[in-house]
């Protein structure tokens, strides 16, 4: 009687332990967002539809400064690209209308170069768009300079 009784428990206690494990390895974890204004200055305080969340944020450094690259969506999915020192200090919008107007998909580091950005743009939020992607030369960060490497229209 005993023999059977302990692969019940075993199995009873097996499961349990899987389910815990489960819940607790799905549990989502919130990061706190950041939030920036349309100057691209930093504002926790602002409601959701002035607001702009940065999804992508990188340091560098160039003639002994460092700086930060960062880029954040408006809740229509286009989105503003933006330089400052870090910790926001002299925070401003790049003055480069082809990115600052679109919607962008991707931006990744130039593993060739420290000072500069591959930033994929769609010029429309739908289907069959043009698609461009850009080289962005932050070197002399008064003096952004941008090259498009390729361009395509997205799919249906």
């Amino acid at each position: 009687m005993i023999y059977n009784f302990i692969p019940k428990i075993t199995l009873t206690t097996g499961l349990a332990i899987s389910l815990i494990l489960a819940l607790s390895s799905n549990t989502p974890t919130v990061a706190q967002e950041t939030y920036i204004d349309n100057n691209c200055k930093r504002n926790q305080q602002l409601n959701e539809f002035d607001r702009v969340t940065i999804f992508y944020k990188s340091e560098f450094q160039t003639k002994g400064e460092t700086y930060w690259f960062y880029s954040g969506r408006y809740q229509d999915g286009s989105a503003i690209v933006c330089i400052s020192k870090p910790g926001f200090k002299q925070a401003k919008p790049l003055e480069i209308e082809k990115i600052q107007s679109g919607y962008i998909d991707k931006i990744d580091k130039d593993p060739r170069n420290k000072t500069t950005f591959l930033v994929t743009v769609r010029e429309g939020n739908g289907s069959y768009v043009p698609i461009n992607q850009y080289r962005l030369n932050l070197s002399t960060p008064s003096e952004p300079a941008l090259t498009k490497i390729k361009s395509w229209r997205s799919g249906g």
